[in-house]
């Protein structure tokens, strides 16, 4: 599988199903799962750190987040690299 280069979707203002819906529709090659609730994430996460694209990385463990924004912005750092 090809990676995208850059995600350019921060979770910070924005709401689960939107940065969700962003992640399927950007690496649409892979079988990401949508859901609405945002209780559900955890799921989501554990799904894309199982996934080819993805392998390469070290996706962070959702167990260790509360919530899923600062898991989702630590995955997005992770996959773009540090702004300069």
């Amino acid at each position: 599988m090809s990676l995208q280069t850059f995600f350019p979707f921060i979770p910070e203002g924005s709401d689960w199903q939107t940065w969700n819906g962003n992640l399927i529709m950007f690496f649409s090659e892979e079988p990401i799962p949508y859901v609405e609730d945002d209780t559900q994430w955890r799921m989501v996460a554990k799904n894309v750190s199982q996934l080819p694209t993805f392998e390469v990385y070290p996706v962070p463990d959702p167990d260790l987040y509360q919530e899923w924004q600062p898991w989702a912005s630590e995955f997005t750092l992770i996959i773009n690299g540090p702004s300069q």
